[in-house]
């Protein structure tokens, strides 16, 4: 694996990511892109979003992940994806990894945190073994927990 980051979404992932999500049905975006994007997923929407980076592993478009918000030296991300056909390879807990890794690096940071659904159990397990604890849980409209981790 040869993983690295670009910022920004070219057209032609965008819709690669469109087709992934959408494919893989309504409840899969709102464990993703949270409750308040409307499905299906479109290449507008992925646009309109900031703080977007591409994952790309050796030449090819493997997902995306988002820096959302910083503050009080705590950096927010999320809408972390890997393509289908990549998870379950490892590919995703080593590009989280490296992108925790960058941010500590190379941002002005102490923690990260990041939300996840209660549902989504295999994206909870991977946070936890990252490092991160539950910090708060939110239970509006779906039950979802908020994650830290310190350097």
């Amino acid at each position: 694996m040869k993983i690295h980051f670009e910022k920004g979404l070219q057209i032609e992932n965008a819709q690669l990511i469109c087709r992934w999500s959408n494919a893989l049905g309504e409840s899969f975006q709102k464990q993703w892109m949270g409750p308040m994007i409307p499905f299906p997923l479109t290449i507008q929407v992925l646009q309109d979003l900031e703080g977007i980076f591409s994952i790309i592993d050796g030449q090819e478009f493997v997902g995306l992940i988002q820096k959302i918000r910083l503050e009080d030296r705590n950096l927010h991300i999320g809408r972390f994806l890997i393509a289908p056909h990549r998870q379950g390879k490892g590919l995703g807990r080593k590009t989280f990894q490296y992108f925790l890794q960058e941010m500590f690096e190379n941002e002005d940071i102490d923690t990260i945190s990041l939300n996840v659904y209660e549902a989504n159990q295999r994206a909870q397990n991977l946070y936890q073994k990252e490092g991160f604890e539950i910090v708060q849980m939110v239970e509006t409209p779906i039950r979802k927990y908020i994650m830290r981790r310190s350097r």
